[in-house]
């Protein structure tokens, strides 16, 4: 087998982050065996609070993903492993659970200064975003975003029947289940990798950080499946806090109020106009952008649900009026002034 080519002068993946420190992420290695069963195989990505590998379970000899967390208070991952095992624990026979990724096993890792989850799952293609930025026209063809919307609000009712709020729907977090049952696809990344293994970077004695590798494959196919709950809540109460990306940011959510899983909905429908249209329908830039573009397009809201929001009147007079005006900038592009 050939050797990666390993370097300590060239920072790459996690290594590249702003917050990255070697400390927290768990030192994993290409062969090494997690939980007795699973064998790491190749390196599929990273992110702040973890790094995904695809392994072999060698107790059905199957293919799994498994994410291994980093060892801080990441709360991100403390709740995605939470809400997974509530739903893990479930055991539903709703029809969006097909829809909707589930943690096969979750298990930790414990070391001196902590412990790190780790999250197993059934692997998954590429994202609902790389498969938009795959196509000449940069949108889904109809009958794909009827498909996506048919089975994500399955998968989104499964989530809401079961007690959870999803609250970061974004392309991003859908992927595409892989063709038949994957086998041959994933078969083909070990084998590159045992071929051709990428650059590697020592960052010390402990830890090497190993290159990502993407999944070689040109079905047109799309089959959906919602997935990163690390945002997930658990929809018992109510909530305040400030949640999903500026675009698909629910009015409740801007105007400071209570919110429920009904974000989910407002968040999603949002989704689909972009799926259908191929841009934002609100704009992205900030919260003031986008609750404009809500009143243009659909009127000011009614004065009894503004007067759930303590800073309502940030926005609108006694009458539930905006005192805001939009104007075009030169480039076309909304903005407000007021």
């Amino acid at each position: 087998m050939s050797q990666g080519i390993a370097t300590k002068a060239v920072l790459i993946e996690e290594g590249m982050l702003k917050h990255y420190d070697p400390k927290l992420y768990y030192p994993v290695r290409i062969n090494e065996l997690f939980h007795h069963r699973y064998r790491t195989c190749v390196k599929l990505g990273y992110g702040g609070y973890s790094t995904v590998w695809l392994c072999r379970d060698e107790a059905d000899c199957s293919y799994k993903a498994l994410k291994v967390g980093t060892c801080k208070k990441g709360r991100s991952m403390t709740k995605e492993a939470q809400v997974l095992d509530y739903l893990k624990s479930r055991d539903s026979v709703h029809d969006g659970r097909s829809w909707v990724r589930n943690a096969c096993d979750i298990f930790q890792i414990d070391v001196p200064d902590g412990s790190h989850t780790c999250l197993v799952y059934e692997p998954l293609g590429i994202s609902l975003s790389e498969r938009i930025d795959l196509q000449p026209t940069k949108r889904l063809e109809l009958p794909i975003v009827k498909l996506v919307t048919y089975c994500l609000l399955l998968g989104i009712d499964y989530l809401h029947t079961s007690g959870v709020i999803h609250t970061d729907i974004k392309l991003d977090n859908i992927q595409e289940a892989l063709p038949d049952d994957g086998t041959e696809i994933l078969t083909r990344l070990v084998d590159a990798e045992k071929k051709e293994p990428g650059p590697q970077n020592i960052v010390n004695d402990r830890v090497t950080i190993y290159t990502s590798r993407s999944m070689d494959y040109k079905e047109e196919v799309v089959y959906p499946i919602l997935a990163d709950m690390g945002m997930a809540v658990f929809g018992e109460t109510e909530y305040s806090h400030i949640i999903q990306p500026i675009p698909y940011r629910a009015p409740e959510v801007i105007l400071g109020m209570k919110w429920k899983e009904s974000v989910d909905i407002w968040n999603f429908g949002v989704l689909v106009w972009e799926l259908l249209c191929g841009e934002h329908l609100f704009g992205k830039n900030n919260e003031q952008d986008t609750l404009a573009k809500m009143i243009r397009y659909l009127g000011s809201p009614p004065v009894e649900f503004l007067k759930r929001s303590d800073v309502h009147l940030q926005y609108f007079d006694e009458q539930g009026q905006r005192p805001l005006e939009l104007e075009r900038d030169s480039s076309g592009a909304d903005r407000i002034k007021g």
